[in-house]
């Protein structure tokens, strides 16, 4: 217990961190997209990959942003991340519990049937409609009748649904295990 305990407080640091970074990065990124060094870094593929367009791959670095596709850029990593982000808040609760020694509850199950959902999300509504709007900022700037919008599903999308199937799934498993250690807890 000793060990689980030790790697929950090393993750919930992880995650303290991450919860941080992500959100200044992104408004970092898109505040300062037009800098040398924001450009440097997408055209490097750090930051961003060349977004897929039906007429080609547009690579951030390259694109005049207008304060109209800058905000949009925004919004629509933001919607992309928000999903992950969630699952930083419902996996820092999941290892608090882990720490204080409590790993076979009733709260843990839900926190990974919470979890599956994101996935879920992730996958059905999240991921399509942040590529759709990235699409559509990469394209403002084009001319009447060069806009795009584009709505795809692939097989990230079907990466995502499978994980969330699999981890609500554990999540029943957690459910009955939380059931049987309450049961062993109240035998004598």
């Amino acid at each position: 217990m000793d060990k689980i305990q030790r790697v929950s407080r090393y993750l919930i640091n992880v995650f303290n961190t991450l919860l941080v970074y992500l959100p200044v990065s992104v408004v970092i990124q898109w505040l300062f997209i037009e800098s040398d060094l924001i450009k440097n870094l997408i055209g490097e593929g750090f930051l961003q990959k060349p977004i897929s367009t039906p007429e080609g791959y547009v690579n951030l670095s390259t694109i005049h942003w207008s304060l109209l596709s800058k905000a949009t850029g925004f919004l629509a990593q933001s919607i992309g991340l928000l999903p992950f982000f969630l699952c930083l808040f419902v996996l820092k609760s999941i290892f608090l519990n882990y720490q204080r020694g409590d790993v076979f509850s009733t709260i843990n199950a839900r926190n990974y049937r919470y979890l599956g959902w994101l996935f879920f999300l992730n996958a059905l509504l999240a991921q399509p409609l942040s590529n759709l709007m990235v699409v559509l900022a990469v394209t403002l700037a084009n001319p009447p009748g060069h806009r795009y919008i584009s709505l795809s599903f692939g097989s990230p999308n079907i990466e995502a649904l499978f994980c969330g199937m699999l981890v609500i799934v554990i999540s029943w498993v957690m459910l009955e295990a939380s059931k049987l250690h309450d049961e062993q807890q109240f035998t004598v």
